[in-house]
This record gives C-alpha cells, sequence and structure tokens, in this order.
C-alpha cells in the first residue's frame, strides 16, 4: 500500500441473533385492556381523593388550632384587662380609710372630715375634683396631693400654711399667712405673732411686700416684733417689743436685712431707738 493508495471500511451490520424477530417481540408484548384501563383510572381517582381529602384535614386541623390560640389568647386578654377593672369598681376595693400626712392633728382631721363623702366609693371612681374641692376647702392647707393606694386607702398629703402674723377683722382678730390667707379667727390677739397693718389706702403691692418680709423674718426674730406696718411696697416698718423701730424699707434682700438686723440687735444698736436696715450693707442707727 502506498501513500496514495485509499481503501474502505466497510461496518456490516450485526446479524440477529438466530430466533431474535423484533416484530415478534412488538407483537408478544402485553397490552391492558380496557377493563384494565378503567380500573386504572378508578385506582389513580381514588387515590387523588384520599391524598385531597389527607391535604384538607390537614389544613383544618391547622386552621382549628390556630383559631384556638387566638382564642385563647384574646380570651385571656379580656379577663386580663376586665378583671382588675371589675375589682377595683366593686365593694370589696371601697374606700374604708383616709390616711392624712405632713399636717398637724386638727388640720389632719379637719380633711378628713372633709372627705368623709368618699369613704365607701370604689377606689377606682373617686373623683379627684371632687377630694380637690374637699381639700382645697380647708383654710390651713395650701397644696396637697391625693393618692388611691389599692385595696381600700385614700391617702392626702398636705403641706400646712404656715401662719406669720395676725391682721384686725370686725369680729377680733385672724392668724395669716404670708400670702395674707386667713387661717383661724378669735377674739383676743395671739401672743408670737406681730400685727399686720396695712393702711387702707395703701396699695395693693404693700400687702405683698408686708407678707414677704414677714415670711422672710427667722423665728427668734419675728418673735420679738409686734406690729409690722407697710404703707407702700417700699415702706416696710417694724416695731419691736422692746419699743424700738426697725426701718426695712422694701421686700427685697429680706434675708440679708434678717442677718443685719440680727447682728445689730446684738452690738450697734444698743442705745438706738431706730435701725435702719434698708440698705443691709450699711446699718444705721440713731
Amino acid at each position: 500500500m502506498t501513500g496514495t493508495d485509499t481503501f474502505d471500511l466497510l461496518v456490516r451490520p450485526a446479524e440477529p441473533a438466530a430466533g431474535d424477530d423484533p416484530e415478534a417481540r412488538v407483537a408478544g408484548a402485553a397490552l391492558p385492556s380496557p377493563r384494565q384501563d378503567r380500573a386504572a383510572l378508578r385506582a389513580a381517582r381514588r387515590a387523588r381523593r384520599r391524598a385531597e381529602a389527607s391535604e384538607v384535614r390537614r389544613f383544618t386541623r391547622s386552621a382549628r388550632r390556630r383559631r384556638l390560640v387566638l382564642l385563647g389568647g384574646g380570651g385571656f386578654l379580656a379577663l386580663a384587662v376586665a378583671a382588675p377593672l371589675l375589682l377595683a369598681v366593686s365593694p370589696a376595693f371601697a374606700v374604708r380609710q383616709v390616711v392624712v400626712t405632713g399636717a398637724s392633728p386638727a388640720v389632719a382631721a379637719a380633711v378628713r372630715a372633709r372627705l368623709a363623702a368618699e369613704v365607701g366609693v370604689p377606689i377606682a371612681l373617686v373623683d379627684q375634683r371632687a377630694v380637690a374641692r374637699a381639700v382645697g376647702g380647708v383654710a390651713r392647707v395650701q397644696s396637697f396631693r391625693a393618692v388611691r393606694l389599692p385595696p381600700d386607702r385614700l391617702q392626702v398629703e398636705v403641706v400646712e400654711r404656715t401662719p406669720v402674723g395676725q391682721v384686725r377683722t370686725p369680729t377680733g382678730y385672724a392668724l395669716v399667712d404670708a400670702a395674707q390667707v386667713h387661717l383661724a379667727t378669735a377674739a383676743r390677739r395671739w401672743s408670737g405673732y406681730p400685727l399686720v397693718v396695712v393702711p387702707a389706702q395703701a396699695p395693693a403691692a404693700a400687702g405683698a411686700s408686708a407678707g414677704a418680709v414677714l415670711a422672710a423674718l427667722p423665728r427668734p426674730i419675728a418673735s420679738r416684733v409686734t406690729t409690722l406696718t407697710a404703707r407702700s411696697a417700699d415702706d416696710v416698718v417694724l416695731v419691736l417689743a422692746d419699743g424700738r423701730r426697725v426701718e426695712w424699707g422694701s421686700a427685697e434682700r429680706s434675708a440679708a436685712k434678717a442677718a443685719a438686723l440680727s447682728a445689730a440687735l446684738v452690738s450697734a444698736a444698743r442705745g438706738a431707738h431706730v435701725i435702719d436696715v434698708s440698705a443691709p450693707g450699711v446699718v444705721a442707727t440713731r
């Protein structure tokens, strides 16, 4: 064979084995009968119905569980909200005691008497405005705070007004605080409280200035003051029990003026009849 020689490679198909006839194989395969087809179709339908029924049952059980969970949670929430409300408005949680703190025995008794109508009222239904009106009617109460304490206590924390002087009234005398609120009345003058005199023609600021000066006086000095006269906001004069006169001026720098007066009463004011502390840095006596 030379380089220019060619040849053809012939691939001959395999000879069928003896006795192996393809047509015979197809003809020999068993085909299902119509009856078998119908039976198989019925079986497939039954299987599909069983699968669908199983899926429906599974979904129904899941939905039922969700409903039970939601109903249970909603019921618990409703019970948790309603139970305290029902208990709070029931007679079991009615006010049985009124406790007053921060007040003297007399003022505490007056507050309790004013709040007697609240005893027996369910604590959740106690009207704060009614409590405010009742306690506000006690003259000696400056401010207060009412607290409902279940199951049966109404507690009132009181800040009392502090009497600092007294004024004349048509029937006698009245104790007053720095705001000139009448706290108590008597036919005769109280001892230990200065008489506050504000002339009728004096401006309104005169009374406020008098109250501010009285509130600033230390108790040892206030107990020695017999009369305080305020003709104007800038003209406040004190008269001491020994007859000496103190020219106070306005209510400004009252703490410094009180300290200057205390020092003057110890030393510089000996023999003086008038002490001028209107300028507390320079105390003048005469």
